[in-house]
């Protein structure tokens, strides 16, 4: 253990420092964090119109035989989407660019507005010359972050040279002396995107969201249908964890690159369907993580938690200090809030409960991924929020699917069978030391 922890120490830790000190992914991170109120709404009225009122639905089937035009219903909520999930695109590229220049304190609002005039200026509009919303949402994710970043650290750049600023008598209002400061910078900017659009269309009439998508965001895509990739990304985040780094939010940046298009064409398939039975991609890390990987928190500590609690009945138990902490971390984990857990047992530097704490979310995921694999369980792909407890949150998520449900119960039992030899091996540890 002393050899991995220094091998920890030396490689895998300054990497992980350095991936959160990256300006570039701190803005990606903060952007899609900043939308998730969106995501959230969304989902919510996708599960509602889902679930509740259609005459195929977990309530809806029953609700119908009242109700025969329960789906008439649906129209309340059905533009939801349409106002959130299929102009993410464009809430993305702004925001960005604002958070890129937010991180050199330049004027982020009109970093932003400059970033969504590029992207407008860069997509291809049809041949009668209007706008299509095809890639305003999921598909258009990768060029938003692409636009986003150069634009947002470009921008930044070039109000730093003095030879761009247009400056005005001191007399003049503030807020017209920054626009004019930032004018040229500007210019620059939306003229360059408009000459690469010209040159992109010689390359590919379509424009650089279709080169975009074909190079990069369907190879991702397909890097995101399987379950490997939020394995792995699991895998480190707890790693990290063990040595008292938010390995979550340290990974954050890379499963945010890989799933959030993922994520929104889930989200826009159950909207259409109305069932999460075969959505495009049923093992993304929002499926898998969230719902198997993550159950009182990531690590599946509530399985933890609930195994202190049943051991410290026997007469042989000994760690009143793990008994407390369990009744205090409890409640929380319900709502998906574990570091009481991770820094009061601790997990921290804990070689007896890193590895359960390690293998309990990789097992767990993989079991969550075989019950959707064989059709037992519709993938959780609709956002009902994070801190909603195990196991409704998997029900809601799943469109209201009983296997999934069944499957996080089947997941939880088995977390706490993973945890169970560790704990009872830190009882004994706590023995010897009172001894």
């Amino acid at each position: 253990m002393k050899k991995f922890e220094e091998w920890m120490e030396k490689y895998l830790l300054p990497l992980a420092n350095k991936l959160n000190t990256i300006k570039g992914l701190i803005a990606v991170r903060d952007s899609f964090l900043q939308i998730f109120p969106l995501t959230l709404v969304a989902s919510i009225a996708t599960m509602i119109n889902v679930v509740f009122l259609s005459p195929t639905g977990f309530i809806g089937q029953y609700l119908a035989k009242i109700w025969p035009n329960i789906d008439s219903a649906q129209v309340l909520l059905s533009r939801v989407s349409s106002g959130s999930l299929d102009v993410m695109a464009l809430f993305i590229v702004f925001l960005i660019a604002k958070n890129m220049c937010d991180q050199y304190r330049g004027d982020s609002t009109k970093a932003g507005m400059t970033a969504l005039a590029a992207f407008f200026i860069l997509y291809v509009p049809a041949i009668d010359g209007s706008l299509t919303t095809t890639y305003f949402g999921a598909n258009g994710i990768f060029v938003s972050i692409i636009v986003g970043l150069l634009v947002g650290f470009s921008f930044y750049q070039l109000t730093q040279i003095d030879a761009l600023k247009i400056k005005l008598p001191d007399n003049v209002p503030p807020e017209v002396m920054k626009s004019f400061l930032v004018a040229l910078p500007t210019g620059i900017l939306v003229v360059s995107a408009s000459i690469l659009s010209w040159l992109i269309s010689y390359i590919n009439p379509d424009g650089i969201n279709a080169i975009i998508y074909s190079m990069l965001q369907a190879p991702f895509a397909q890097i995101g249908t399987s379950p490997i990739t939020p394995m792995i990304l699991i895998t480190v985040a707890v790693i990290l964890w063990v040595f008292g780094i938010h390995g979550t939010n340290t990974v954050s940046p890379i499963y945010l690159s890989i799933y959030s298009a993922i994520n929104i064409a889930n989200i826009d398939y159950v909207s259409k369907a109305g069932t999460a039975f075969g959505a495009p991609y049923p093992y993304s890390w929002f499926s898998l993580f969230e719902n198997y990987g993550c159950i009182g928190g990531t690590g599946n500590t509530l399985a933890l938690v609930c195994v202190i609690l049943l051991l410290s009945k026997r007469k042989t138990w000994k760690r009143a200090d793990y008994t407390q902490i369990a009744k205090l971390s409890f409640i929380p984990g319900l709502f998906c809030i574990n570091e009481p857990v991770i820094f009061g047992l601790p997990i921290v530097l804990n070689p007896i409960l890193a590895i359960p704490f390690i293998l309990s979310p990789i097992v767990s995921m993989g079991l969550g991924a075989l019950m959707i694999k064989i059709g037992f369980a519709a993938p959780g792909v609709l956002d009902v929020g994070w801190t909603t407890p195990q196991p409704l949150k998997t029900f809601l998520q799943s469109s209201g699917s009983w296997g999934a449900l069944v499957s996080v119960i089947v997941v939880f039992i088995v977390s706490m069978l993973i945890y169970l030899p560790f704990v009872i091996m830190a009882n004994k540890q706590g023995s010897e030391e009172t001894e």
